[in-house]
């Protein structure tokens, strides 16, 4: 089990992933944020390292839900899934949604989270629960990152936190700064404010009185 922000922080370090530092303690402090009760989705959770700093924070507070999105097949744009891929490996199992469940049940949040397999636009058809925190790690190919934010982005509740992940003013290689775009294309008043840029993370606070149309 983990206790306190410094613990939960610790705990997801030791698991594979690129959320580190300043950018996971932000991470953990939105969700601990949150009022009572929040529902938050993480679409792309790979092993679980972010899902472990929204989850955990929902444990301490003694309330809350994470919805985590994701096909487990180790997919995404052409750069990510080679290192998506050796990444598994390393573990000496064959299943990345078996890694991930291992990886909740040893930091004590499994029962703080619900697992939605499948791609993030297939899921969201189904989805009708207004969303608290959203944070969006998946394809981070132009086209699925955007695909991916129209299809969760009207869920989320005016004043709710969107989080994207990999937003860093960098070289990117090509095809995977779908979510720089979009942090720089969409989180923008008046849909978007206080939007405030964490290493390679960006936040931002949906508007009030700002409606977007689900994709048909």
């Amino acid at each position: 089990m983990i206790d306190g922000i410094s613990a939960i922080i610790a705990a997801s370090a030791e698991i594979p992933g690129w959320t580190k530092g300043d950018d996971a303690r932000e991470v953990a402090l939105a969700s601990h944020a949150l009022g009572d009760h929040p529902t938050l989705v993480e679409v792309g959770v790979f092993m679980g390292r972010c899902s472990v700093l929204l989850a955990g924070p929902r444990r301490l507070r003694g309330n809350g839900k994470l919805h985590c999105v994701d096909p487990f097949d180790c997919s995404g744009d052409a750069f990510s899934i080679p290192h998506y891929e050796k990444a598994l490996q390393a573990t000496g199992h064959d299943n990345l949604e078996t890694v991930f469940r291992m990886n909740m049940e040893r930091c004590g949040i499994d029962s703080w989270i619900d697992v939605h397999r499948g791609q993030a636009n297939q899921i969201a058809r189904n989805w009708t629960a207004p969303i608290d925190l959203l944070l969006l790690d998946g394809d981070q190919s132009p086209e699925g990152a955007r695909a991916a934010y129209e299809a969760w982005v009207p869920f989320l509740k005016e004043g709710g936190v969107i989080i994207l992940r990999n937003t860093k003013d960098r070289a990117f290689a090509e095809g995977h700064d779908g979510h720089r775009r979009l942090a720089l294309t969409s989180l923008v008043p008046p849909l978007f404010t206080q939007r405030r840029q964490v290493g390679a993370t960006t936040f931002a606070v949906k508007a009030q009185n700002q409606m977007i149309a689900r994709p048909k």
